[in-house]
């Protein structure tokens, strides 16, 4: 959503694949429970044991649920499909031409971490817009992958849509590394709507080769559609202040904000309710934030995109006035988006204070009370002196008349 300059990574961009979720560091175990190859055909396995989100708690979700679980706002996932396990209302539309069956689980986690039993956003509903069978697909049996083409096919879908099913905001937790002036189009029209965009910011993949890119504010991978105007672009933090982030995310100098990944709970497409363990992809950064988006707008009803926006960034954990390419305006905090008296106009601008001391400013000096009966008062106190000093005079010279009138 914002642009800030001309990116220096272009032998990095050259290395981007068209991915729906990055890898991130392996789990202690080596078992990922929210694995995108787990489909409805695979082997089920126990539900995780884990009973708090990481990543929700770092935001201040719980706290923010207090307030509103995102009930009457719709979000469209553009994704490989949600799919029915999540045990919520889920919508279910796709582009022309995909197999039949869901053959990744990758949307559905992500719809999971937007509005299922442990997600952001547990009483918003799902409208899944499927646009790809999966990230790896065999062109030998028909399996089509993500490509900007298939995006923008999904992103009109969803226009066409909205009159009878309306949604307030869209996840695309997808990524292009090439501008392709079709998809920017549909996004346009897609923000016509007056909905918000949600898109992720650039996972990179393990497997590049050469150091880690710098942190510099003029580090700027190109990742569409997060790029475009008027979308959100999210990337990824660790689940720590001290997690090198650079081999997993990409520096984007269109980061709006930042969300923590490893240990959020979602569904995979067995239906089994799963843990992202220790990734760091911001697919699923994308997600959580679309949740707290979606929380907003059912607090704010009445509220633009912008308005929503401004409200998200402005109480983000980080430094709006110097944003970086990793985190934007920082990370994510949805209590503090819910609670902070902020006004923001229709175009997204909140006024700042500050502290100004002026003359004209001060207190004036308290009026000076006026006593009606202060002639009176002084005449009868200066009467009461001079009858005591004349009373205190007669005594005293009383034993002297005494005198003489004996003699």
């Amino acid at each position: 959503m914002r642009r800030l300059v001309a990116g220096a990574l272009g032998a990095l961009v050259g290395s981007l694949v068209l991915v729906p979720v990055g890898s991130g560091p392996a789990s202690a175990e080596g078992e990922d429970p929210c694995d995108k190859g787990i489909i409805a055909e695979s082997e089920r396995t126990a539900d995780t044991k884990a009973h708090v989100s990481a990543p929700l708690e770092r935001m201040h979700v719980p706290e923010a649920q207090r307030i509103t679980r995102g009930a009457g706002v719709t979000v469209a996932v553009v994704d490989s499909g949600v799919g029915a396990g999540l045990g919520i209302d889920v919508v279910q539309q796709s582009v022309p031409g995909l197999q039949p069956t869901l053959l990744s689980g990758h949307g559905t986690i992500v719809g999971g971490l937007i509005a299922g039993p442990d997600g952001v956003a547990p009483k918003a509903r799902i409208l899944s817009m499927r646009v790809l069978d999966k990230d790896d697909p065999d062109p030998q049996r028909g399996e089509r992958g993500v490509s900007s083409a298939l995006l923008a096919q999904g992103i009109d879908q969803l226009v066409a849509l909205h009159r009878t099913t309306p949604f307030q905001v869209v996840n695309v937790s997808l990524a292009v590394p090439a501008n392709d002036p079709v998809l920017e189009a549909a996004v346009k029209r897609l923000a016509q709507l007056d909905v918000v965009i949600v898109a992720a910011s650039g996972n990179r993949r393990t497997e590049e080769e050469g150091e880690a890119p710098p942190a510099r504010a003029t580090s700027d991978a190109d990742i569409y559609p997060a790029d475009y105007k008027n979308v959100l672009a999210v990337n990824a933090v660790g689940p720590s202040a001290f997690t090198d982030v650079r081999p997993f995310v990409y520096p984007n100098a269109d980061t709006d904000v930042a969300a923590p990944t490893a240990g959020a709970i979602s569904v995979n497409l067995n239906g089994q309710r799963c843990q992202i363990a220790d990734e760091i992809a911001t697919s699923y950064a994308a997600a959580e934030v679309s949740g707290v988006v979606a929380l907003l707008r059912s607090r704010f009803p009445r509220e633009s995109a912008r308005q929503i926006v401004a409200r998200l960034m402005r109480t983000a954990e980080g430094s709006e006035a110097n944003p970086n390419p990793w985190t934007g305006a920082g990370v994510v905090q949805a209590a503090d988006a819910l609670t902070r008296q902020l006004v923001p106009d229709r175009k997204g601008d909140t006024q700042r204070t500050t502290a100004e001391t002026r003359a004209d400013a001060q207190a004036p000096p308290a009026p000076e009370r006026v006593d009606a009966y202060g002639p009176s008062r002084t005449m009868l106190m200066w009467f009461a002196l001079g009858s005591g000093a004349l009373l205190a005079l007669a005594l005293m010279t009383r034993p002297l008349f005494r005198r003489t009138s004996s003699g």
